[in-house]
């Protein structure tokens, strides 16, 4: 298990390498990943000549040559997100017990690094985030800190931006977010990202998202299919778990995650990642790093970690890092920010047992 300290910027820097050796061909094998952008509509799906063609696992992929092969008509059905069950309640009265540390996965071939390749930033018009239910606001605090980036790195790579459809069959999304790999099927995100009130609803997550599409190739892509999560949630347990229809993680690797503690305040070890819309509108990544998580205070069912970093609207669901014995551990998934009175504008992620234990029951139940 790892030590109970961050790494140092010493001990980190000294793990970066290169690629070892060419992607997995999964990657972009269009039998296997989806595409993003050119879904089948009702009337194409409904059509009879429609040719469908099914795969060994049993999918089902349109053949109408102005649909790209390979969208898995199963996935782009809507999907429901399941209510907090008992296992979740059971987690919920358990959160006062000491959650467990679970390891992360770096794959052999990929390139690693502590700080990742810095890329322009690009002025574009603000896009429509969100029309839903509104969050607390989010703040750039004096001077801007963040820096735009290039995500060809591990752990960068697994961070993504969801795509929400809060109708189904509408053929726009209604607001995004950021999410990151923690299993082989499990993203972790933020609670007010899914659209818990809606019976007829879809997500869409793209690794390693830059200017359109995801570095790792058109197919590295994945439809949601199950979401799990504090749905009447405070900022403390604002957080999401989301199961993937393709296992990216087993490629790409996943984050390890950790139940934050106090003896970790004032470090300047932690690293926020993510889509905000004031910068690229969302299309580039950017991100704050080395920065201490100055307080953690008891809220709902988790933990408030509160932080002076730069976000605003789209990093929703950011995992909040640090490195552990040569590999990045989660200790928190971003949430918004809070304006006390008498207190300064600070930013806030959701952790705690709440999230470890979260972080657990997807790895067991969605392998």
């Amino acid at each position: 298990m790892p030590h109970d300290r961050p790494d140092s910027l010493h001990q980190i820097m000294a793990l970066s390498r290169p690629q070892q050796g060419d992607p997995p061909a999964e990657l972009n094998h269009p039998r296997n990943y989806l595409v993003f952008g050119r879904l089948p509509s009702a009337a194409q799906l409904d059509d009879p000549a429609n040719a469908l063609s099914t795969d060994q696992d049993g999918r089902h992929f349109v053949n109408d040559p102005d649909t790209v092969l390979g969208v898995v008509v199963g996935a782009v059905e809507p999907v429901t997100p399941e209510a907090v069950g008992s296992e979740l309640a059971t987690m919920r009265a358990a959160d006062d017990s000491v959650g467990n540390d679970s390891a992360a996965y770096i794959p052999d071939w990929t390139a690693l690094s502590a700080t990742p390749s810095l890329a322009p930033g690009l002025d574009r018009p603000r896009l429509v985030r969100r029309n839903g239910t509104q969050v607390r606001p989010e703040w750039v605090i004096d001077v801007d800190n963040r820096s735009p980036y290039y995500p060809n790195t591990f752990p960068f790579s697994i961070v993504g931006r969801i795509f929400v459809w809060a109708d189904a069959n509408s053929p726009n999304w209604s607001w995004w977010g950021t999410a990151s790999l923690l299993g082989s099927r499990t993203i972790m995100t933020a609670s007010h990202v899914v659209p818990w009130g809606s019976s007829n609803w879809k997500a869409l997550f793209v690794p390693a998202y830059y200017d359109g599409a995801s570095i790792h190739g058109a197919w590295a892509a994945s439809w949601v299919t199950n979401a799990q999560g504090y749905s009447n949630h405070s900022q403390g347990d604002d957080m999401a778990v989301m199961r993937l229809d393709v296992p990216l993680g087993n490629n790409l690797g996943y984050f390890g995650f950790k139940t934050y503690t106090s003896d970790w305040e004032d470090l300047n070890v932690w690293t926020l990642p993510g889509y905000p819309w004031d910068k690229d509108s969302g299309n580039r990544p950017w991100l704050h790093l080395n920065y201490p998580i100055i307080d953690d205070d008891n809220d709902g069912a988790g933990v408030e970690l509160e932080y002076q970093a730069d976000t605003e609207g789209g990093q929703s669901g950011a995992p909040v890092f640090a490195w552990f014995d040569g590999a990045p551990y989660v200790v928190g998934t971003h949430s918004g920010g809070e304006d006390n009175f008498g207190e300064p504008r600070q930013n806030v992620a959701a952790g705690g047992n709440a999230l470890t234990n979260l972080l657990h029951w997807a790895r067991n139940n969605w392998p």
